[in-house]
């Protein structure tokens, strides 16, 4: 499952906008598109506003909750998180150990 940890939520946003929107299109559109041109050409309408939709962005731990809620609804024990924005994996690391996991441990 993709998040974007930051604790200021728009660059959260920004950075899941700029480096996963690609994501929104879908296995169907992704898997036909042969060169970085045509992952931006076919994101070049994904606003800010429909990544945060689809991706959970920031610090709050409720929200990557509910995200999670569906996989653990259908009987998932394990699921991967991956956090978008190499520069921001220990940060999300130290957060996830203290405040997210212990949140999805009682999903």
């Amino acid at each position: 499952m993709p998040v974007c940890y930051d604790p200021d939520r728009e660059a959260a946003v920004a950075r899941a906008h700029d480096q996963f929107r690609w994501s929104l299109g879908g296995w169907g559109v992704n898997s036909e598109l042969p060169l970085p041109s045509g992952f931006a050409q076919a994101t070049e309408t994904v606003r800010p506003e429909d990544v945060a939709e689809n991706i959970p962005c920031g610090d709050d731990v409720d929200a990557f909750v509910e995200a999670a809620r569906p996989y653990a609804e259908a009987g998932f024990t394990e699921l991967a998180l991956v956090q978008i924005g190499g520069e921001h994996q220990e940060p999300f690391l130290r957060w996830a150990e203290k405040e997210l996991l212990p949140a999805l441990r009682e999903l």
